[in-house]
């Protein structure tokens, strides 16, 4: 009888909260130090023909867990080389991350409109996401400056459509997928020539979305500079 006076949310509320719980517990509690890229391959392995499917299923669920995604990645890398390691880590991270929104789209979007309107910058950012969400979600992709998990559950809060949201994560991935995977790859020969390609590769993958929003920037100013005078 007590539990019928507990509110709906509350509860939802209150499940959600203790499965995160769990899962930082188990994740953390056992020591993450222990869980590297070798580490990940050497137990990928052990499932021989099933271990891409293992490795998609676990990427999937990794954000859950708020397991850092670089140590996946890499282990992909390892485990698969530069280019199919590159299509089970987009995989493995669309499905992780289209189900971070399906989680909160569920849980929270409706009770958050009252926040919306509370705050002025999430309810800006929640307008850009609905008339420009493709366009808000891919720069948060390619632009190493946004954390990625949350990214996904804060889109699941706003007025993105799922289309838009899914297309521009998959498609923001790439690029940072075969970075990474080739720097995982190339952990099989340190100080090889692909070992320093790869370290390039993921040097222009982060910096070089940030040198060409600063350089947009600074053109955009100096545009309305000059059409002010």
């Amino acid at each position: 009888m007590y539990m019928t006076f507990i509110k709906k949310p509350v509860l939802q509320a209150g499940f959600l909260l203790g499965f995160v719980a769990v899962a930082l517990f188990f994740t953390y509690g056992f020591g993450i130090q222990k869980l590297t890229p070798e580490t990940l391959r050497n137990f990928i392995a052990l499932f021989g023909w099933w271990g891409p499917v293992i490795y998609v299923a676990l990427y999937a669920i990794r954000p859950l867990f708020f397991f850092p995604a670089l140590i996946f990645t890499l282990a992909g890398g390892l485990a698969f080389g530069p280019w199919w390691g590159t299509f089970y880590v987009v995989l493995g991270g669309s499905l992780g991350a289209y189900l971070c929104f399906g989680i909160t789209r569920l849980l929270g979007q409706k009770r958050c409109a009252a926040l919306w309107g509370k705050s002025l910058f999430l309810q800006n950012w929640n307008e850009n996401a609905a008339e420009s969400g493709f366009r808000t979600i891919l720069m948060m992709r390619i632009v190493p400056l946004f954390p990625y998990d949350l990214v996904s559950y804060a889109a699941g809060l706003s007025k993105l459509r799922f289309v838009d949201y899914a297309v521009a994560t998959t498609i923001g991935m790439l690029p940072g997928a075969f970075a990474y995977n080739l720097l995982g790859y190339s952990l099989n020969e340190l100080f090889s020539a692909t070992f320093f390609i790869a370290l390039a590769a993921v040097a222009a993958v982060f910096f070089g979305p940030l040198i060409y929003t600063e350089y947009s920037r600074r053109k955009a100013r100096l545009q309305n500079n000059n059409a002010k005078s």
